[in-house]
């Protein structure tokens, strides 16, 4: 059986997803540094993000994907080509993840559903995560403020 993204849309996706009792929609996670006390070294992948970011004062934005993913296109499609989108990634290093050939980079994250965003502060503490899809001006407005703290 071969699967055909040109025969189901995103919404038939997204009801087939809420009939099951399962939410299609964003989910946001705020920074518990809690969290980050007990895990291993982070990914080397991911230090040469935040080594860049250091440099040159920006914030690393990982965004954790997989080929095969409907909703991690749309998202591409419709986000990411936005000219205010566009202008509010000047400030972030901007890291897309294939979940599929980095999955311990995945694991480290705790993604569990895709289109998974991860925003990273100085630090390398996470300080915001959104998962599915986005409003593009709600998201540019999002990645400013984020920023501007």
């Amino acid at each position: 059986m071969n699967y055909d993204e040109s025969q189901v849309s995103l919404e038939e996706m997204y009801k087939a997803i809420s009939d099951l009792g399962y939410s299609p929609g964003i989910e946001e996670k705020q920074s518990d540094d809690s969290s980050n006390e007990n895990r291993s070294a982070v990914p080397d992948l991911v230090v040469l993000a935040l080594n860049e970011a250091a440099e040159d004062g920006k914030l690393v934005l990982l965004d954790f994907y997989a080929e095969w993913c409907i909703a991690c296109k749309a998202l591409d499609e419709s986000v990411f080509s936005q000219p205010s989108v566009i202008s509010a990634l000047d400030n972030y290093v901007f890291l897309k993840i294939d979940t599929d050939l980095h999955e311990a980079v995945a694991a480290y994250y705790d993604v569990v559903g895709m289109p998974t965003l991860v925003i990273l502060g100085l630090r390398g503490d996470e300080i915001h995560r959104s998962i599915g899809m986005l409003d593009p001006e709600e998201f540019a407005q999002k990645l400013v403020e984020l920023f501007e703290k």
